[in-house]
């Protein structure tokens, strides 16, 4: 999610960036009707399913950060350094637009814990915990790093995928605080050491294909399961990062577009979001707030057409990067520079 321009940049990954911000960005539009009612059995339908997919964006940000960064040696003070800056830059713009120009000007609700001041921009800390993690499976003996992965992995995704048989056998059987549980975003490193391992591999398109339709299938699965147990409608992209469903759509998304090259007309916009995808990710909840609002005021709906909602994030998208490409060429680059 780096702000700088390099001509060694490598187009596919720019490309899998830009569509994990348009993802992040059509989920966060919210706006979708997905047909719920209470009390009845939930099968998800088009738009909800579209959504599901949309569990592959924030995964994808760290297969590719994996894929760039986990095979480099690195030292203590780098790592210290890399995690002071992405504390910094999340509690700096958390500040600005949280509690500073969202709340006084657009009426957002101020943080009440730490625990809901770091959610704003969470991802930015879960990537510092990535960074940790990385460094320590770099100093330790290798089996143990394997095991630390292995652990996490089991603890997250195989944990999660249990548990939704469970629940798919005994709907009413009391799912534990652990039941369904991504650890502190700790898998996030699995998803980096994916990443780092399928950047040198190649998957043929149908097998890409295959991943994608069983990561989707996979996570229709777990919706169904865990409304039916709640009552209510389950997130499904959020609460899906640390699932087989997330993970096998990522898988296909970035072993099919990851050595896609640069040669057709959209390929600068798509760098420019690619190169700019941290500035889209801090800034595109205002827009996105400022922009719900005034269609819900002015044309007395809450929900809208997925084509709508496929343009807005769109149009939310390209504005942040361009807004963040504008300050990455001025002295304020360094509040974005990861």
């Amino acid at each position: 999610m780096n702000s700088i321009h390099s001509d060694k940049r490598i187009f596919g990954f720019d490309l899998l960036k830009a569509l994990a911000m348009f993802m992040v960005v059509f989920y966060h539009a919210e706006m979708l009707d997905f047909s719920f009612e209470p009390d009845i059995f939930y099968i998800p339908n088009f738009n909800k399913m579209i959504q599901l997919i949309c569990a592959a964006g924030v995964p994808l940000f760290f297969m590719v950060n994996g894929a760039l960064t986990t095979n480099n040696k690195i030292t203590l003070n780098k790592v210290v350094n890399k995690v002071t800056r992405l504390f910094l830059i999340a509690i700096f713009w958390t500040l600005v637009l949280r509690c500073g120009i969202n709340h006084f000007l657009i009426g957002g609700d101020q943080p009440d814990s730490i625990a809901s001041f770091m959610n704003k921009y969470w991802f930015l800390y879960s990537l510092a915990y990535v960074y940790i993690l990385n460094y320590l499976i770099q100093i330790l003996p290798k089996c143990i790093g394997y095991m630390l992965v292995i652990a996490i992995f089991s603890v997250t995704f195989l944990n999660n995928f249990v548990w939704d048989i469970i629940l798919f056998v005994n709907p009413d059987y009391s799912l534990p605080r652990w039941g369904h549980t991504g650890f502190f975003t700790f898998y996030g490193i699995v998803y980096s050491r994916i990443g780092a391992y399928l950047k040198n591999k190649q998957l043929s398109t149908p097998i890409c294909i295959f991943f994608l339709i069983l990561g989707l299938a996979l996570n229709i699965f777990t919706t169904i399961v865990m409304t039916y147990h709640d009552g209510t409608l389950y997130d499904g992209v959020n609460s899906s990062f640390p699932t087989f469903g997330a993970m096998f759509l990522s898988i296909g998304f970035f072993s099919m577009l990851k050595d896609i090259k640069e040669s057709y007309w959209p390929s600068q916009l798509i760098k420019t979001v690619g190169i700019n995808s941290c500035g889209v990710y801090i800034f595109h909840v205002s827009f996105v707030f400022i922009i719900r609002n005034q269609m819900i005021a002015s044309f007395h709906q809450s929900t809208y057409p997925i084509y709508v909602i496929i343009l807005l994030a769109l149009g939310v998208t390209i504005l942040c990067a361009y807004i963040s490409e504008w300050i990455s060429r001025s002295p304020g680059k360094v509040l974005l520079k990861l």
